[in-house]
């Protein structure tokens, strides 16, 4: 199992002396939108931190719809196209696919549509993750952020619907916690289940949070389930007040449970 944390990239360096074994990066800022030029100094940057970009979040932004009236399946792909090739350049394995933005089915537009929209977008995706040997998964994302896939066992099956080996589903704590998402799910969805997210776990010094016994019974699960691909530390609740002491710790605390 490989543990790696979602971060900027002038956190790469402290990250990669933390011991996380990779860095997820924001595909945003890739600048896929912008030339060759505009993107170079940022590669030799992330490259120079010393620590692989194996996974990207934030993946498309909501100017490019996947659901929607605005959905041009032709613009997406060379989006995408131009994405995955800065990926892969940069050591990626796996992308995201959550952009809540760009998925939420916009108001007076008929949610039938959704379905048809998000796998014809996926399907061509896996076609470009292919060419450049990634991957994609499907983030289930909290009901509160979105109206379609909301949990890992739909992400699942919609992996599959996809009918592309290269398309594959998350479990992300913070999204299952907001769902009631039972925990059951990851063994029921593990055949398609490439990716994680967890939050940052306790720390010593800080307080506490009435979450943390909800966190220790994922990981369990997740162990029990038997999986054994990437798992990403996202602080979405901000925990992190110094990043260079306190992501080792975070990083320790999974590895003694996984």
């Amino acid at each position: 199992m490989r543990i790696g944390c979602c971060g900027g990239i002038d956190q790469i360096p402290t990250l990669r002396v933390a011991g996380y074994d990779y860095v997820e990066l924001r595909v945003v800022d890739l600048r896929p939108d912008e030339q060759e030029g505009s993107y170079a100094p940022l590669r030799r940057e992330i490259q120079d931190g010393g620590l692989p970009a194996e996974a990207f979040n934030v993946f498309i932004p909501p100017h490019h719809p996947v659901v929607g009236p605005g959905h041009d399946l032709p613009a997406l792909r060379a989006y995408v196209s131009v994405a995955m090739g800065r990926m892969r350049e940069l050591g990626g394995r796996l992308v995201v696919f959550g952009s809540a933005r760009a998925r939420v089915t916009p108001a007076g537009f008929d949610r039938a549509r959704a379905p048809g929209q998000i796998l014809d977008f996926l399907r061509m995706a896996g076609e470009v993750a292919t060419a450049h040997d990634l991957n994609v998964v499907i983030e289930p994302l909290a009901r509160t952020a979105c109206d379609n896939i909301n949990t890992v066992v739909e992400g699942a099956v919609v992996a599959r619907e996809s009918g592309h080996a290269r398309v594959w589903t998350l479990a992300d704590w913070w999204h299952m916690h907001h769902n009631d998402e039972p925990l059951s799910n990851l063994a029921e969805a593990k055949e398609r289940l490439r990716h994680v997210h967890v939050p940052v776990g306790p720390l010593p010094g800080k307080p506490a949070q009435r979450t943390d016994a909800d966190y220790d019974a994922f990981l369990a699960a997740l162990k029990a389930a038997g999986y054994d691909s990437r798992v990403s530390v996202e602080d979405n609740g901000k925990r992190f007040t110094d990043l260079a002491t306190e992501a080792p710790a975070a990083l320790a605390y999974l590895r003694a449970r996984l």
